[in-house]
């Protein structure tokens, strides 16, 4: 149980930062949806890495709002990759978070 309790714990702190990420490159850009434009090679390796990290936000977000035009298995197999792709990152995220000292 303890295991399954840390896999789900894992799995939502990579939604969540990969949320605040999507979050904050949209509140930064003053755009309302993630559409990357690179003009160079610099801003292409830069797309990358910030698709890496806001990827499972992203398609979630895009897989729930078009859900009425997709077949029914469309969500639930999105929804099996973002979670995936959330626990790689919460894996990047949670022992990074262990490290940082506590405020109090």
């Amino acid at each position: 149980m303890h295991e399954v309790v840390l896999f789900v714990l894992i799995i939502a702190s990579g939604y969540v930062a990969s949320g605040v990420i999507a979050s904050g490159f949209m509140l930064m850009t003053g755009r309302e949806e993630y559409a990357l434009k690179p003009s160079n090679e610099a801003m292409r390796l830069a797309a990358v890495g910030l698709t890496i990290f806001t990827g499972p936000a992203i398609l979630t977000a895009n897989a729930i709002r078009s859900r009425a035009e997709q077949p029914p298995a469309y969500l639930p197999i999105v929804l099996a990759i973002a979670s995936l792709w959330s626990f790689a990152l919460g894996l990047l995220f949670v022992p990074l978070i262990a490290l940082m000292p506590l405020p109090f």
